[in-house]
This record gives C-alpha cells, structure tokens and sequence, in this order.
C-alpha cells in the first residue's frame, strides 16, 4: 500500500498489514504492519495509544522520540534503532529528509523483550555490530515486498533475531564498566509486489494456507471470494475452507474480514483520506455497509474510532 499520511513522499514509500492467524496470536511474536518510508522534513506522528510495539532502523537522516507522555525527546541519527512501545502514548518527528525501515510487531514475549532492552538501552540505541539485525529486518518487509509466502514461524524468528541482537547489546550495556566504552550506546528496496496464480500454484502442499494469506494481504482491495482463493492452490473450495480454517482458526470469510478491518484501523487513525477512499483501498463495497461493519466490530463508527485515536493539542 501507498501511504496516505502528510509529510510521506508516496515514491519509493511502501507499507504492507499483516493479519495473523489465530495460532500466531498465541504462540509467536508475529508482524503487524512493515514499511519503507521517505518521510519529510516537519513530519510528526503522536498517538495515545496503538496496540503494537514498533521498530524503527533510521536509514538516513534523524528523528526525535517521545515514548512516554512527559519524557525528554530521544534523538536518533543515521544507524541507530529505535524501539517503542505504542501501547503507552508516544510520538516521533524529524526536522530534515530521512529514510526509515519500520516494523510494527507483538506475541505473547513481545513486552518481556521490550522490557529487557528498554530497561538497560532506553528507546533509542546503536548496535556495534548492526548488520545482522538489518537484514533480519530487511528480510521481513522484503517477504512482503515480494509477496513471498508468509511463513509464520520464519517471521517468529526473523523477528526474535532481532531482538536477541538488541538484548544483546543489552546485555553488553549492562556489563560495560562505568565510563567505558559500550556495544550499544543509549543515543548511541526489489521488484514489483504482485503474487500470481501460477507461483501460488506451485506451493500447494503444506504452504498452500500461508501463500494465500501473502496473496490476501497484497489484494485486499479485491474480492478476494472463497472460489478465488480456493483456485489458486488447486483446491476445492469445501477442502479450502477446511484446511484454512485449521491451519489458521478462522473461515476465509471471517480472516479476510478481519484483514480488512486491521487495514481500516490503520488508515483511520493514520491518514485522513475519505471513507470512500478507505472503502476502495481496503475492499469494501460501499461505505455503508463497512459503517455498519466496523461498528458491530469494534462498538463505535469509524468516524467515532478516528476522533477518539486523534491527539488534542492545548
């Protein structure tokens, strides 16, 4: 998807949203939304609260972090990496051009290893040896990128690497004598997205589930019909829906629903494009039925939703 946000160059800026299976959401540190951004100099983002924890690997240039309401801003430069936990009301902003790879990721371990790192790096760090964690890092967006099959324990441990190599820098932080130097200092793109039948086809067998799944996050503005999905891994659609729902706790109707609403929530509250618009991007068909949709879901009209996740200024 192109992003709708203000102060984002829509050239070369990209962002895919992931809904995981209910076998994820139990049992893996599992991605939410990874992204590539150009953002502009003047962009800020402030939220009171976003059910997720973000990474941010600065590329180029340089933001100031917020990540708790009252805190000093944290600055990070060009190398640095920025952890978040988006559940607490935050913000960040840059005053010049910068490139950032994010990913917007939780599970049942993610606070655990957020409280770890953040207790001894804070929330903006540099790695010594960053290398390993940015291609792991690059590893995911470029699964979505590509939309390459999604294989959730793959991106359980492409997510963990991370992790394990920010805990380790913490673990370097923490031994470090006083006034020496540390391993991790507190301060301190690919081809078009588009998955076909014919490559969908060939991963039958036990991926058949999660190449679906890599095909409906990169279709959501498409029907997207059990017989579609069915079709392209060769099933029928009474076998499809079986296997999927095994495979993922949900129908295909239910999951793709939900996939729509999870990309919903995020326009919401990150863009101020019309419900029109949203409908079309998200696959709805008209903006009366998704009102009333979202509204049996989450209790409030998407309107209500965007102005409760807005942040007033005195």
């Amino acid at each position: 998807m192109k992003p709708a946000e203000h102060g984002i160059i829509n050239e070369g800026s990209e962002f895919y949203i992931y809904t995981p299976s209910k076998t994820a959401l139990r049992t893996f540190l599992h991605p939410l939304r990874a992204g590539f951004f150009h953002y502009q100099a003047g962009y800020r983002q402030e939220r009171s609260s976003f059910d997720s924890f973000l990474i941010m690997a600065i590329r180029s240039g340089s933001f100031d972090v917020v990540s708790k309401f009252g805190e000093s801003a944290q600055h990070a430069s060009a190398g640095d990496f920025v952890l978040v936990d988006c559940y607490a009301h935050h913000s960040y902003s840059t005053s010049e051009d910068s490139d950032v790879l994010w990913l917007h990721f939780d599970g049942p371990t993610a606070r655990a290893y957020y409280e770890l790192i953040h207790e001894r790096l804070g929330t903006v760090f540099t790695l010594r040896e960053p290398g390993y964690a940015m291609t792991q890092l690059t590893k995911i967006y470029e699964t979505f990128h590509m939309a390459a099959r999604i294989s959730e324990p793959l991106m359980a441990k492409y997510i963990t690497d991370v992790l394990t190599e920010f805990a380790l820098g913490a673990d370097d932080a923490a031994s470090a004598p006083a006034g020496g130097g540390t391993a991790a200092g507190r301060n301190g793109k690919a081809t078009s997205a588009a998955a076909g039948a014919s490559g969908l086809a060939a991963r039958r067998g036990p991926h058949a589930i999660e190449s679906v799944l890599a095909y409906i996050a990169n279709h959501l503005n498409e029907p997207l019909t059990v017989a579609e999905l069915a079709g392209l891994v060769y099933m029928s659609e009474y076998h499809f829906i079986r296997v999927f729902k095994k495979e993922t706790g949900y129908t295909p109707y239910a999951y793709v629903l939900d996939a729509r609403m999870h990309a919903a929530k995020y326009r919401l509250i990150n863009s101020d494009i019309s419900l029109r618009q949203l409908c079309e991007e998200c696959g709805f068909t008209d903006t009366s039925s998704f009102c009333a949709a979202f509204k049996r879901k989450n209790g409030v009209s998407p309107m209500e939703f965007r102005k409760q996740s807005e942040i007033r200024q005195d």
